[in-house]
């Protein structure tokens, strides 16, 4: 019993970091449909031909209030493609065409506005003890310098 409780605690303890981590996604791509939707077109793109994967977060109570403004601006660009391409066809570069489009004249008071988001590193007391050995590692297998492997000793 002791070995499935904790095993679940660590399960419950990894839910809820992927859940931090979706919630930051989410709320990264707002802020980039907000303020910077016009430099960021490849997103968009990524984000219309992975639509469905928003879908999963529908349900979930804190997940979904992020979904609104994705929502609008996923739907818009799906309602463009379609009338384009009832005209004339869509070609990859016809939907990053549209998207660019969409990006200049989308009208800013249709999204819910979200806060700029400002992140700030904090870095770890010992973070040598992570960094050192990796930064070596990379060196030793990335270099074109021999280096004798016998000679090599980590402290």
């Amino acid at each position: 019993a002791v070995v499935s409780t904790q095993s679940t605690g660590v399960q419950a303890a990894e839910l809820s970091t992927l859940q931090d981590v979706i919630r930051t996604f989410l709320e990264v791509f707002n802020c980039t449909l907000c303020y910077s939707s016009r430099n960021n077109g490849a997103l968009i793109y990524e984000m219309l031909h992975k639509r469905d994967l928003f879908s999963r977060f529908r349900t979930h109570p804190t997940l979904s209030e992020h979904l609104p403004n994705i929502d609008t601006v996923l739907g818009c660009l799906s309602d463009r493609l379609e009338q384009r391409a009832e005209q004339e066809g869509v070609s990859v570069t016809g939907v990053q065409e549209v998207i660019e489009e969409l990006a200049r004249q989308w009208p800013s008071d249709r999204l819910q506005v979200t806060p700029v988001l400002k992140f700030e590193y904090i870095e770890e007391a010992e973070s040598n003890e992570f960094f050192v050995p990796y930064i070596w590692t990379l060196i030793f297998s990335q270099s074109t310098l021999y280096w004798d492997t016998s000679r090599i000793t980590l402290r």
